[in-house]
């Protein structure tokens, strides 16, 4: 990326699913929470088409969608990502960011992702 100015783009998605957090108090019980996650791009202002558009927004909803889809209704503690540490906002913020980079780099190879944004719920984020 050059010198120049940059645009921050973002998309969200939602799931629903259940975990454990053994050894976290309360958090041990089986319990569940509606997440969202936030996935933020950066496009280089010379990389903007002719339109003045870095990245449609629909692609990044639809890597977002894509990268948690397998998390909706499930018990995150069964899944590989989670098999030897427990399913936290932090974990579940940076295999997010892992599944997006990938992704992005293969459908916008001129945006970088800058941050996955993980919310269990209102007011507790973790950011990767």
């Amino acid at each position: 990326m050059s010198d120049s100015g940059y645009f921050l783009l973002s998309a969200e998605a939602n799931f629903s699913a259940a975990h454990r957090l053994p050894g976290a108090g309360e958090c041990e019980q089986l319990h569940g929470h509606n997440w969202r996650v936030r996935i933020n791009v950066r496009v280089d202002e010379t990389e903007i088409d002719g339109m003045g558009m870095g990245i449609d927004f629909r692609l990044i909803e639809e890597i977002a969608q894509a990268v948690v889809a397998d998390f909706d209704h499930a018990y995150l503690n069964d899944l590989d990502p989670f098999k030897d540490r427990p399913p936290t906002a932090e974990l579940i913020a940076r295999e997010v960011y892992w599944r997006a980079q990938k992704l992005l780099r293969e459908s916008a190879p001129t945006a970088s992702l800058t941050e996955v944004e993980a919310w269990e719920m209102a007011g507790y984020r973790a950011a990767y």
